[in-house]
């Protein structure tokens, strides 16, 4: 038995309205890129310009923040908190003091395995402790004396 004509036109449809929602997905995708083009062009011309918004930084983050700010930013978050703070918290933690985009989720991705790389370099050196897991990401807390 074949297929009724709706159900072919309906088919015909939904494919439709799929390439219309890639082409949109591409274009907008295109947009987003022009944008970060056009707030990286104000901000070699005014850095202070208010009305910009927040600063994606997709290279050279190495560059962007030194180890030692880094550890700064997360010694701060640790103090000020009475628990300790997983991994994601503190790499949140130095993306929204740095004025950066802290919905962008590849630069959340890198700075959580930064911050985490980081402070397993000094849980070994015994001036953080880990003290133990929480939904996958391990948590931090100032060593004791430190």
């Amino acid at each position: 038995m074949s297929t009724p004509h709706v159900v072919t036109q309906l088919l015909l449809k939904k494919a439709e309205v799929e390439a219309q929602i890639d082409s949109l997905t591409d274009r907008l995708a295109e947009a987003k890129a022009d944008l970060i083009h056009v707030v990286g062009a104000v901000r070699l011309f005014d850095p202070t310009a208010a009305a910009v918004g927040p600063v994606t930084a997709y290279h050279g983050l190495t560059k962007a923040l030194k180890r030692s700010d880094m550890f700064a930013l997360c010694k701060a978050a640790m103090d000020a908190s009475t628990k300790p703070l997983s991994t994601r918290e503190l790499a949140r933690h130095v993306i929204t003091s740095q004025g950066w985009d802290h919905d962008d989720r590849r630069l959340a991705l890198t700075m959580t395995h930064k911050v985490g790389t980081m402070m397993a370099r000094f849980d070994r050196r015994g001036i953080v402790d880990k003290a133990g897991l929480r939904d996958g990401a391990s948590l931090w807390r100032l060593a004791v004396g430190r």
